[in-house]
């Protein structure tokens, strides 16, 4: 029997084949939780949920009420909620002198407001405590050029968890986020097929290898687990091979 046995977990954005979503998903279920999926798409998340023997609901966070009756439904399901995943989020890339309020909103819709949205109904849901998790970026750790939407939403919810931790103290209700640098999903497959780009973050990365979907998935495990991690609280938590520390020029 997993640690997580007879607890319940939602995942928001898990309806991809490799993504974040999905790995954490598998992983929670592995441990024993009900594990409930959810995105957009509806037709990928029935066959995860069916894989893992637990349940697809459709939910678009841009609508604050389909977030609300997506917890409805699952209390009604399974009769609680312990854990949240939040890993949805639209990639946006462009140089601010370039940048359209067009351009910038959908990030902010689902990055940050859907986050903040999803955050409100997730805590009040677990009327016996629990555990929030969002997925956020090694960009919103160090700079980088094109990124400043994407960058910025990711940066705003780290922000936030802090002060979601703090306001549901009382609930004992925590909240943590994951800055995951690049790793191979649905949305980065190309680049993985680019070496330079590979290299490049192999020759930044002190732990010499690039990340995986499993180490996501532990990650998510330790923060959604009470007794692994039940004193850590509004933090982020770096999984990036030590490249987020970046450092000073080196001379060969």
């Amino acid at each position: 029997m997993g640690t997580l046995a007879g607890k319940t977990a939602v995942i928001m954005g898990a309806s991809g084949k490799a993504n974040f979503g999905a790995a954490i998903a598998r992983r929670l279920g592995a441990e024993g939780a009900n594990v409930v999926v959810t995105a957009r798409r509806e037709e990928p998340l029935r066959a995860l949920a069916s894989e893992l023997g637990g349940l697809a609901v459709g939910c678009d966070v841009s609508d604050e009420q389909q977030i609300e009756r997506l917890f409805s439904a699952v209390r009604e399901h399974y009769g609680r909620v312990d854990i949240g995943v939040y890993s949805a989020g639209n990639y946006a890339a462009g140089a601010i002198a370039d940048l359209t309020a067009e351009q910038i909103r959908p990030s902010l819709e689902t990055s940050f407001i859907g986050a903040l949205l999803f955050f409100k109904h997730a805590a009040a849901a677990m009327s016996d405590g629990g555990s929030v998790i969002t997925m956020s970026s090694l960009t919103a750790r160090i700079p980088g050029p094109g990124l400043a939407v994407y960058s910025a939403a990711r940066a705003g919810i780290d922000y936030a968890i802090k002060v979601a931790a703090v306001e549901y103290a009382a609930q004992k209700v925590r909240f943590n986020s994951i800055a995951a640098g690049l790793i191979n999903t649905d949305m980065t497959a190309e680049l993985f097929e680019m070496d330079p780009v590979v290299q490049g973050h192999l020759r930044e990365t002190p732990a010499g290898r690039m990340g995986t979907l499993d180490d996501v998935a532990e990650a998510a495990l330790f923060l959604a687990d009470e007794g692994r991690s039940g004193y850590i609280n509004g933090q982020v938590l770096d999984l990036a091979g030590g490249q987020q520390m970046g450092h000073l020029p080196r001379f060969e």
